[in-house]
């Protein structure tokens, strides 16, 4: 993947004051998606695996079973460990859906680094994917030594010293409307060259288990994570295909026809998504499909 290799500074001599220089590199991190080259492959998983990781993540039973659920998908894609954050919004629990070091978040939160942290920035204003690496090779270039450039070598430092030389950031708008999230995975000890290749067509299968990730979360584990935000599920966007299909065909007394008439697709693909959801919950019909679904907290029985 192509990297981004000059900070989008403007020309002219920089301020003398430090403050104008500190909000000249935050607004430099605002156009970081602009300048990126950096693209989803064209390598999409199938209906199925994309709806199973809502069906799995739903059936959990608490936040560590949750953790442990994520780390399981993690792991079979090749990563070690990762966290999952949200930018705004909330007044959760920001360690909790975490893998990475124990003693590093310690050491990072007891400096607040996350005070400086440019990539916190970059999740308040952008959606687009991007390497922790890509950020750190800005500050390495920055035409001037500042406090947030020093604090952003020393978060740097810090992640290396435990074997970190790298994340992949995946990111998305919350489903509650509330901000953004992320998705950061790693692999302890590999550098940012091999982590890039790890990372190449996997791309969009990390998109949508950080979209699932968000959608559970926000739908069962609010009071931990969102700090009792969007408990009404009725405040959080159904965006998976199938899903939509079952919430549909649950809320509205509809047959297959008028629930494809109603969501603007196909009767077989409306049919389709709905073998996706029976598969996903091992049901032989759409009403055992339909109550998994409730019960599991995916979706809201409207009366």
């Amino acid at each position: 993947m192509a990297e981004i290799n000059q900070l989008p500074i403007q020309e002219s001599e920089p301020p003398s004051d430090s403050d104008s220089r500190i909000l000249s590199l935050l607004e430099a991190s605002k156009n970081i998606s602009q300048f990126s080259t950096t693209l989803i492959k064209n390598f999409p998983p199938n209906s199925e695996t994309e709806f199973g990781y809502y069906a799995q993540l739903s059936e959990v039973r608490d936040i560590y079973e949750f953790e442990k659920k994520i780390e399981k998908f993690i792991k079979a894609l090749g990563f070690d460990e990762f966290s999952y954050f949200r930018a705004e919004g909330a007044k959760g629990d920001p360690q909790k859906l975490v893998t990475i070091s124990p003693n590093m978040l310690k050491n990072y939160y007891s400096e607040e680094f996350y005070k400086h942290d440019l990539i916190l920035n970059y999740l308040n204003l952008n959606v687009s994917p991007i390497f922790q690496s890509t950020l750190h090779d800005y500050v390495e270039k920055a035409p001037f030594e500042i406090e947030i450039t020093r604090l952003m070598k020393n978060i740097y430092a810090l992640n290396k010293s435990y074997g970190y030389y790298d994340y992949y950031n995946c990111l998305a708008k919350a489903s509650n409307g509330n901000g953004n999230v992320m998705l950061s995975v790693t692999k302890r000890g590999y550098t940012p060259v091999q982590l890039k290749k790890m990372v190449a067509g996997r791309e969009s299968t990390l998109q949508i288990l950080c979209e699932a990730i968000d959608f559970v979360a926000s739908r069962k584990f609010g009071e931990v994570l969102l700090g009792g935000l969007s408990q009404d599920g009725a405040d959080i966007a159904i965006n998976t295909r199938p899903l939509k299909v079952l919430d549909t065909l649950a809320n509205h007394d509809f047959n297959i026809s008028q629930v494809a008439e109603y969501l603007c697709i196909s009767t077989v693909t409306a049919n389709k998504h709905l073998e996706t959801a029976r598969r996903a919950f091992g049901a032989k019909t759409n009403y055992y499909a339909i109550k998994q679904a409730v019960l599991n907290g995916l979706i809201d029985y409207r009366k």
